[in-house]
């Protein structure tokens, strides 16, 4: 008896070794926050992502989070919707279509877009590997071949211009590396859990300093954790929008150490999965513009690995 007891414990103790237990992130409180919090509502999605819910009437601000394990089989990737970079659509249809092939957990809108060709992204779209807009000189959301996360200014071999939808994108191979996926984003928020730059000042006064609906990513120091955040803005009284600054604050207080601004305004838009309605994909926050949520260039969606098993 004692002989299989001390052959079980040993079973038990490679097995732990070898399959670490993840630690689950603690719960969000107000007392994080340099600004009062007068709500927190949080909800599990699924095993590894949450969805954050925070309202502060001194702001006031209406604050959706998807806070994502990546160790827990998660991954970001950049969605356009079809193989042209020429077209728009709804945050919340770019994820449903996704959901038709993936496990879709939720997402963001991403990139600042044309209007003219429409819903081209400003800055670089990876899918899969696949160049589908090139680097424009601005930072980046990226994630390497080992499926880490970055903040990065993208580059891109020669000068010359590239027609929109050119066949020459497929074969790109950008640097410092080579993304799995990417999509843009300006200006850089936090580095080194330090906001970057002049954020009061960057883009012009009335896109820094003013409040206006705000989309952000950040990531977590040791790259396992990612938030996806939006701000509901000009929707007095019930949401006001941030500034730069406010919206890098925001970032560092829930945890991350690199966090890059998306497009905002009208495009701001967080969609999550219901997991009351066999995982529904529905959009969270309150959309500014009269007519709802907006037609966008690209978004940013979390993903279940395939073949993954959670540590």
């Amino acid at each position: 008896m004692l002989r299989h007891l001390a052959r079980a414990a040993l079973l038990l103790a490679v097995l732990s070794c070898a399959r670490p237990r993840v630690a689950a992130a603690p719960p969000l409180a107000p007392s994080a926050f340099p600004f009062a919090v007068d709500t927190v509502r949080s909800r599990t999605i699924a095993a590894g992502v949450r969805h954050h819910y925070l309202y502060a009437a001194a702001g006031p601000w209406a604050i959706h989070v998807l806070d994502v394990r990546l160790d827990q089989c998660w991954t970001p990737v950049a969605v356009k919707g079809g193989t042209s970079a020429v077209g728009r659509t709804t945050t919340t249809q770019l994820l449903r279509t996704l959901a038709d092939t993936r496990t879709v957990a939720g997402g963001v809108n991403a990139d600042f877009f044309l209007f003219t060709p429409p819903g081209v992204p400003t800055n670089a779209h990876v899918s899969a590997g696949r160049v589908l807009t090139p680097p424009n000189g601005r930072p980046a959301f990226a994630v390497d071949s080992a499926g880490r996360p970055h903040i990065v200014v993208l580059t891109r071999p020669g000068t010359d211009s590239i027609p929109v939808d050119d066949p020459r994108l497929a074969a790109m191979r950008l640097g410092p590396f080579h993304p799995l996926e990417a999509v843009g984003g300006r200006p850089v928020l936090l580095r080194d859990s330090v906001p970057a730059g002049d954020l009061a000042t960057a883009g012009g006064a009335s896109f820094a300093a003013a409040r206006h609906p705000r989309t952000a990513v950040g990531i977590s120091g040791d790259g396992r954790r990612l938030w996806l955040v939006v701000v509901d803005g000009r929707q007095k009284p019930y949401s006001d929008g941030m500034t730069l600054t406010e919206t890098a604050t925001l970032l560092r207080a829930l945890g991350a150490r690199e966090a890059l601004n998306l497009d905002g305004g009208g495009s701001t838009a967080l969609v999550a999965a219901d997991p009351d309605s066999a995982g529904a994909l529905r959009v969270r926050n309150h959309p500014s513009d009269p007519t709802g949520e907006r037609a966008v260039g690209n978004a940013l969606a979390i993903v279940r690995r395939e073949g993954c098993r959670a540590r």
